[in-house]
């Protein structure tokens, strides 16, 4: 093998372990990216879904607050607990309606200080006595119906004249708060929200948004703790940390994000299947290969014209060496540049002049 030929395979050699360890580079970082992209895109949705469910529960504090300062205004409260219907009463059972209609309302019962209900609007009652909230706006928990209606229940103190006389209770009608759930824009083919309230110390979770998988744990079905699913445990946690790999309650490996409100025993999961974004980086991988395989040619051409060209010297170099011991005393090699090839043709040329010079001598003679 000449110098020519292995110089061309060495420049081609080390040109593609080069744009190898290039590719692998750019691959790798790039993928990295595009996964904390990903990860990052799930968090701003888990914290712009947590907002929203807050929100609605602030709109729902408002909504009974409201309520409770009518219930006590001009003495509407003592017309609603006694026997007698005065036009007071009469005017708030009204408003009460049509706030209940408004603000989807499916409940609203106020009861006295002992407990005792007095009044309902909406669907009846199904509790005797109700205990008195320990705070002036208490959230009492959120259930789902036999329909697999959504509901969440609130209760307030009623304060007349710096005494507490009785409580308001509503139950709202959830929509609202599962709209956000099933929201799935951003998610992909793959991606969902799981929305559940529940799992404080150690308490069962109850599953509320409808599910986008077939065969995944269904809306209104209860978990126990040892029973939940490895997001949904992460979620309790009230870890703020998007995660990347974990297992969810249809054995799928996830990217996911969570946020969990105690105060409201709310807890959410935005998710999407890992197979899915990790889709992204095969395409990148693919774009990668094909991209390399095209610059593999032009470097095996390119390397193969590189050591031609950095050998002819040399090989030019051999030629007046062969020639002169084929017999043409008188060929000498060209002398160009100021690099070492230049040095070297020098010297042989001086070498050729003293070997030649002898046989010019005799032939002189």
């Amino acid at each position: 093998m000449d110098i020519r030929t292995k110089l061309s395979l060495l420049l081609v050699a080390v040109s593609l372990i080069s744009m190898g360890l290039l590719g692998a580079f750019a691959y790798r970082t790039s993928a990295g990216m595009l996964q904390e992209i990903s990860i990052r895109q799930l968090d701003a949705l888990a914290e712009g879904k947590k907002r929203d469910l807050l929100k609605v529960q602030q709109n729902w504090r408002r909504t009974i607050h409201l309520l409770t300062r009518h219930v006590v205004s001009q003495g509407r409260f003592n017309g609603i607990i006694s026997s007698e219907k005065t036009a007071a009463s009469q005017t708030l059972m009204n408003l009460i309606s049509l706030y209940a209609e408004v603000n989807g309302i499916a409940s609203v019962k106020i009861f006295d200080a002992t407990g005792a209900e007095w009044v309902t609007v909406g669907q009846p009652s199904l509790a005797k006595q109700h205990l008195m909230p320990s705070t002036d706006i208490e959230y009492r928990g959120t259930i789902v119906t036999d329909a697999q209606a959504v509901q969440v229940v609130m209760a307030a103190r009623i304060i007349d004249q710096g005494k507490l006389v009785g409580g308001l209770e509503l139950t709202y009608d959830a929509r609202d708060l599962i709209s956000i759930a099933e929201n799935l824009t951003g998610l992909g083919t793959t991606g969902e929200v799981l929305m559940f309230s529940g799992g404080l110390e150690g308490s069962a979770v109850t599953l509320l948004s409808r599910r986008r998988h077939i065969g995944a744990v269904q809306q209104g079905q209860k978990l126990e703790f040892a029973e939940m699913s490895a997001d949904i445990q992460a979620a309790l946690k009230n870890d703020v940390e998007p995660s990347s790999q974990v297992m969810d309650d249809r054995g799928q490996l996830v990217w996911m994000a969570s946020r969990y409100i105690p105060e409201l025993e709310w807890g959410l999961v935005v998710k999407v299947d890992a197979s899915e974004e990790e889709v992204r980086s095969e395409l990148l991988l693919t774009a990668l290969v094909d991209i390399g395989l095209s610059v593999s040619a032009f470097a095996i051409l390119g390397g193969a014209l590189l050591g031609l060209y950095f050998a002819r010297p040399v090989q030019q170099l051999v030629d007046v060496v062969q020639r002169f011991n084929a017999g043409e005393n008188d060929v000498r090699a060209t002398i160009q540049g100021d690099d070492e090839i230049t040095y070297l043709a020098a010297t042989l040329n001086d070498y050729l002049d003293t070997v030649s010079s002898p046989s010019k001598r005799t032939d002189d003679a």
